[in-house]
């Protein structure tokens, strides 16, 4: 009768032993899973942030003071200069940093240099708006200065417009800046390829008004 026995107590603890596996495992897993999306989030809070720390040193960079000297600044007789100037630093910025071969080996490109561009513009607005909303400020300044947001506004709209439409046409990934000059354009791909070259040109002038001299194509390595 023993004999009998030890078969089943066997068999027993084998399926404990596989149940007690199973639920190891599924521990684990759900583990795994809690680390991976706090790590995310980590992440992203980093990212955050780290564009932060950025955007308040665009605002010392283009700001030449506050209080008193954004009046004098408001005042001079150069209608609209500052304007130009504010628009230009903040331009060159982006265009600088999306361009940047650290910024181009990020695992995050994409993500983190479009959240950059917008929260450049967004504080480039921002003192746009204080010139508007000054009341040293000249009537044509004001004027001068509402039309610059509404410009902003449209390059902001044309650069999602043309993301999709390269996207739209096989690409993974796709950043756009765009100014009144001139376009930069980085894509996902491993190797670009003159056909994919052509495509973009397509897209490109067929939503602005530039020329293929003043539209730069890069790709994500």
């Amino acid at each position: 009768m023993l004999t009998m026995k030890k078969p089943v107590i066997i068999l027993v603890l084998i399926v404990l032993l596989f149940f007690s596996g199973y639920i190891n495992h599924n521990l684990t897993l759900r583990a795994n899973s809690k680390v991976s999306s706090d790590y995310q989030r980590y992440e992203e809070f980093e990212m955050v942030k780290r564009f932060e720390l950025d955007e308040k040193d665009l605002v010392e960079a283009i700001s030449e003071g506050d209080g008193d000297e954004v009046d004098i600044e408001i005042l001079d007789t150069i209608e609209g200069k500052n304007l130009g100037d504010i628009t230009q630093e903040t331009n060159k910025i982006i265009g600088q940093e999306i361009s940047r071969e650290t910024s181009m080996q990020s695992k995050n490109y994409f993500i983190e240099q479009r959240l950059a561009r917008d929260k450049l513009r967004a504080s480039l607005i921002d003192r746009i708006n204080e010139i508007v909303n000054n009341e040293n400020t000249s009537d044509e300044t004001r004027t001068e200065a509402q039309k610059k947001i509404m410009a902003i506004g449209d390059l902001a709209e044309k650069e999602l417009t043309i993301e999709g439409l390269i996207k739209a046409k096989g690409f993974e990934e796709a950043l756009v800046f765009l100014t009144e000059e001139n376009l930069k354009i980085i894509v996902s791909v491993a190797e670009l390829t003159e056909q994919d070259v052509v495509k973009i040109l397509n897209i490109a002038m067929g939503e602005t008004d530039l020329d293929a001299d003043n539209i730069k194509i890069m790709k994500k390595y």
